[in-house]
């Protein structure tokens, strides 16, 4: 229940301050296709994030006709809709990049540091250059018919609700990948699942929820000179990010007992404003709207609250005025799809490179608190790993693919393996084995276990710019 100053707070903003407009020029630059009542395609992708646009682009380069289906009246999930406007990056101990393919390519578009629209922008350009791909916005998924027994099943046909029209309509695919972060069509399609920390048999507690905001009016040369370790803490700058204040947060009080502020990750966009990533939200399910919604008036509320604070605290502060807030949640955890196997922590922090590995990645085991008060698990140190191809087959399942935060991982392991780096490296791999299991017109399992077949998978990769080996870096 939000308290009654929460809840006024929260009104006001709605009426003073918007998120940011993205959804106008999404719609505006890409002509949607009219929804025919039943349409069959080779590859059904749904879900608009990055890991659903290279899921899209590699099947599409590899000359398949491929349905993306988004949820949202724009493309790029949390990052254009949750204003995440940097990259956590897979690195090598020696600091080397281990990604390749088209996060690479997409890196090298947007660079460390961009806006929410440069980004929608570069996605719908991307989208737009293949006439393989047909684009659907602002349509949700509805349901999904499935064949087969328990353990040999197929998702035949799934159905659509256009957002804006409330038309409905259906689309049938022999390859279907689910792309969503929380692993939406996969749950409608009845795949076995965990949700939060439900592995570790305490409860279904999810990781801490994200609100964003954007500030004009911060002196970025001076927050960024003065930033002295010894009193703000661990941090790091660079031209465009700078991150830490640990130690200052610690004299914070946040307005909500729901609120965790434990330091300062700030984004540097091309035009001046800067980014703030502070705000945590415990007790948010990323899957019930109202919930969703409640976490959101909280977070609006706590950052009027934390915006004096910034201007009296840190250095190159003192003028900032708030200027937008995101348009969602940055939702870091919902479901855990069971997969072929299970990627663990001890797979994570002792550097296993499995047989079926589709990308490499080494980002720490970063988990977001799930109450007030829980203490960090690990280290923030990285060990390089492999991501398995098993991990994105669901259980039982013949033709679809997960791609994204909701995997087949523990909770533990999921604080490492759901950033978007390795998000778009499963959607990469996702897109070149649907057009290995039409070629060969095998199962996306018989992939999986095959040696041979995996073997063809990861040349296949590689051959895309992939980088699947440290050898090979």
């Amino acid at each position: 229940m939000i308290r009654p100053r929460l809840a006024a707070l929260a009104a006001l903003l709605a009426l003073t301050l918007p998120a940011l407009p993205l959804r106008a020029s999404a719609t505006a630059q890409h002509a949607l296709h009219a929804a025919d009542p039943v349409r069959a395609v080779q590859v059904l992708v749904v879900g608009g994030t990055p890991a659903g646009i290279a899921a899209a682009v590699a099947a599409a380069r590899k000359g398949l006709r491929v349905e993306l289906v988004c949820d949202r009246p724009y493309l790029g999930g949390v990052l254009t809709g949750a204003m995440m406007d940097q990259w956590d990056l897979n690195k090598s101990p020696d600091g080397a990049r281990i990604e390749g393919g088209i996060f690479r390519e997409i890196y090298e578009q947007l660079g460390e540091a961009f806006d929410p629209q440069a980004a929608e922008a570069a996605f719908l350009r991307l989208v737009d250059s293949y006439p393989e791909i047909t684009l659907r916005l602002d349509t949700a998924a509805l349901s999904a018919d499935v064949t087969g027994n328990p353990l040999d099943r197929r998702v035949t046909e799934v159905t659509f609700g256009d957002q804006r029209s409330g038309a409905r309509f259906s689309l049938r695919a022999p390859i279907v990948i689910d792309a969503t972060d929380g692993g939406d069509l996969a749950a409608l399609a009845g795949a076995r699942y965990d949700v939060g920390r439900q592995d570790t048999g305490l409860d279904t507690k999810m990781q801490a929820a994200t609100l964003m905001f954007a500030v004009d009016g911060v002196d970025w040369h001076t927050a960024a000179r003065s930033y002295d370790e010894e009193r703000y803490g661990t941090g790091g700058v660079t031209e465009k990010k700078l991150w830490g204040y640990t130690r200052l947060l610690r004299s914070y009080e946040p307005l909500s007992p729901r609120v965790i502020a434990r330091d300062l990750n700030l984004g540097r966009e091309p035009s001046g404003r800067v980014t703030v990533n502070a705000v945590d939200v415990v007790g948010v399910d990323g899957r019930d709207p109202q919930s969703v919604a409640e976490g959101t008036a909280i977070a609006r509320a706590e950052i009027l609250h934390l915006m004096p604070f910034l201007r009296e605290r840190v250095p190159g502060f003192a003028h900032a005025r708030l200027a937008a807030f995101a348009d969602d949640l940055y939702i870091r955890e919902t479901r855990h799809v069971l997969g072929l196997t299970m990627l663990t922590a001890d797979d994570i922090w002792h550097g296993r490179i499995p047989y079926d590995t589709i990308g490499l990645a080494s980002y720490p085991l970063d988990i977001h608190p799930t109450y007030i008060g829980e203490p960090p698990a690990y280290a923030p140190v990285r060990h390089v790993y492999g991501v398995p191809f098993r991990a994105m087959v669901p259980y039982g399942f013949d033709n679809l693919l997960v791609a994204g935060p909701a995997i087949s991982a523990t909770h533990v392991a999921a604080g490492s393996a759901r950033i978007i780096p390795t998000t778009v490296e499963e959607g990469e791999a996702a897109g070149i084995a649907a057009a290995l299991a039409l070629h060969h017109d095998v199962d996306f399992s018989k992939i999986a276990l095959r040696i041979r077949l995996m073997r063809r998978l990861r040349t296949a990769l590689v051959q895309a710019g992939a980088v699947i080996d440290v050898a090979r870096r």
